[in-house]
């Protein structure tokens, strides 16, 4: 950090997160526990430097709101880090509305930072099957179709549109979401439509973690989405090759931004964020 000259950064746990002990809510919601101390004590240790998302338990609705409420109130999280599936079930999944009901109800908005995870598949005995239908790892292409599905997922179940409070973290400058946006919103109604694209430029905020620039950013750009809601992001220490001092100079050296919208990304655009 000091060596990039990053001040501050927000802690989260990636994939598998809790979701090791499949089937088990005592397990999952242990091991959330577990990692969420650990990162509340670093924070506590190093407050200057240091904040994170709180792991969540999903999907347990019951446990995943009991650890949200602990990590809030009483670790001091910043916000709430989410997976794109958790065994298997989907953002959107309406099993899910409990939890989303009740942070969208607190009194202070709550970031929910959400990363992609391996894509699987339930069968029909109720066990879980990989979804990568490729031998390359889950990290090189997948991850941008997982963050695709959910936030499609989230979209069409009018989870985004009915909790507006909720703010929502999206890994690696959307993944392939942009991509598809046109595809599935253009046979929902003008409403759903309105609604949604409003969010993503509103209430969406977009990391640059990877190699996204020039292209990829570039693309979400032309979705309506204003440089405001772009965050630096980093995948240190799963990415090297892409990290800190590479995304930086990609960031740096990008000709469509002003030095006003590079400034933001690092500090204002995050100070809109947590509010």
């Amino acid at each position: 950090m000091a060596s990039a000259g990053i001040k501050h950064a927000v802690l989260s746990i990636t994939t598998p997160a809790s979701v090791v002990f499949l089937g088990s809510q005592t397990k999952s919601a242990a091991l959330a526990r577990l990692l969420n101390e650990y990162l509340a004590a670093l924070a506590y240790k190093f407050p200057q430097i240091l904040s994170f998302f709180a792991v969540i338990p999903l999907p347990y609705t019951d446990a995943a709101i009991t650890e949200a409420n602990y990590a809030l109130n009483r670790l001091s999280a910043s916000g709430l880090g989410l997976l794109s599936n958790h065994e298997g079930y989907y953002l959107g999944n309406g099993t899910f509305r409990p939890f989303f009901a009740h942070i969208n109800s607190m009194p202070s908005p709550t970031p929910i930072f959400v990363h992609p995870s391996g894509p699987c598949m339930r069968s029909s005995n109720g066990s879980l099957i990989s979804g990568n239908p490729t031998s390359y790892p889950e990290g090189f292409v997948e991850y941008y179709f997982e963050t695709a599905r959910t936030f499609m997922d989230l979209t069409l179940t009018g989870t985004i549109a009915t909790f507006t409070s909720l703010k929502w973290v999206v890994s690696h400058a959307g993944g392939a979401f942009p991509a598809i946006e046109d595809r599935f919103l253009t046979s929902q109604s003008a409403d759903l439509q309105s609604e949604s694209r409003t969010a993503y430029a509103t209430r969406f905020f977009w990391d640059v973690a990877g190699p996204v620039f020039p292209r990829q950013v570039q693309g979400l750009l032309g979705y309506n989405i204003p440089t405001s809601q772009l965050l630096y992001g980093s995948d240190f220490p799963y990415a090297p090759n892409y990290t800190y001092a590479y995304e930086i100079a990609a960031i740096d050296n990008a000709s469509f931004l002003s030095s006003e919208e590079k400034a933001a990304m690092y500090g204002s655009n995050y100070r809109a964020l947590f509010a």
